[in-house]
């Protein structure tokens, strides 16, 4: 199986619904992305990095959030748009950002509009942001299990949280597909370990996150909101954050990650090719890649 790990898309402008939020954090938002992020995120990058996607005939497209930039309804739509010409609901797994719930107007529309993508069902509370999470999706013995660690936050803060309930059902998700032999793969937009990303950036619950992935050792943790290719580890678990998808800096170019995923005796061989764009961002070369057998999950 293989899987494709984007992020951090940045692909809408809120040039024209913005003027309608001064005074807000939207208003902010948006003079921050007037003044940098309309320069360091580029549509024409984020196009070449999807032709290139596409190229790698993933079975699964993950994308760990923000398509947007302050969640006005004109981008969510938009995003929408885009992400219809990328691929089908059924390839991609999509998990919402910071700046896709970036008003406690955001929710209602985006679970409206990217209902298909987000795989959330007529009966899920449309309500609470949480409250549908984590959503489980399963093909050839692996688990893309998602969870929605984006809020609303004030102005200058980044942050995101779980929050109790939705920590009960991941971990009660867990077991329940390691009882099975599953293959676990979590896709969270925030850092899931404490320490990784400041205070005003940061999951405040990643201590309890962290507990429950030394319990119940998801083989895979996909993740994005730090812009940059970032990989690290908690036990059998490894983790991985991927760079803007439509970054135009050379610090940190536009990347994605490839995960191809095979059964073995032994339990799972999986191997990791990162992809970043060359300096005009023409084209995408490999950069890294490694490969690990990891042992069936306890209780498969």
């Amino acid at each position: 199986m293989r899987i494709v790990h984007l992020s951090d898309l940045h692909l809408t402008s809120p040039e024209h619904g913005a003027i309608a939020h001064m005074w807000t954090k939207r208003w902010t938002g948006y003079a921050s992305w007037r003044r940098n992020r309309r320069w360091q995120h580029r549509r024409e990058v984020l196009d070449r990095l999807a032709s290139a996607v596409q190229s790698e005939r993933p079975d699964r497209i993950v994308i760990t959030g923000d398509l947007t930039q302050i969640g006005l309804p004109e981008e969510i739509a938009a995003a929408h748009a885009w992400l219809q010409t990328l691929a089908p609901p059924e390839r991609v797994c999509l998990v919402p950002g910071n700046h896709d719930l970036y008003a406690h107007d955001s929710w209602p529309t985006l679970r409206r509009e990217w209902a298909d993508y987000l795989h959330l069902t007529g009966d899920d509370s449309g309500a609470r942001r949480a409250a549908p999470y984590p959503i489980v999706r399963e093909l050839d013995g692996v688990a893309m299990v998602g969870v929605n660690s984006a809020l609303p936050t004030p102005i200058l803060c980044a942050g995101g949280r779980l929050g109790a309930s939705q920590r009960q059902r991941l971990e009660q998700s867990l077991a329940a597909l390691h009882a099975r032999g599953l293959l676990c793969c979590l896709l969270i937009h925030h850092p899931p370990l404490p320490a990784i990303s400041s205070w005003r950036k940061a999951l405040s619950d990643a201590g309890a996150l962290a507990t429950i992935l030394t319990r119940h050792a998801p083989a895979l943790v996909l993740h994005g909101h730090l812009h940059r290719n970032k990989a690290y580890a908690i036990g059998a678990t490894r983790i991985f954050a991927t760079a803007s998808a439509s970054s135009a800096m050379a610090q940190h170019p536009a990347s994605y990650r490839v995960f191809d995923c095979e059964r073995d005796p032994r339990g799972w061989r999986i191997a990791m090719t990162l992809k970043q764009a060359d300096p005009d961002g023409t084209a995408f070369a490999t950069t890294h890649h490694e490969s690990w057998l990891q042992p069936p999950p306890v209780g498969g």
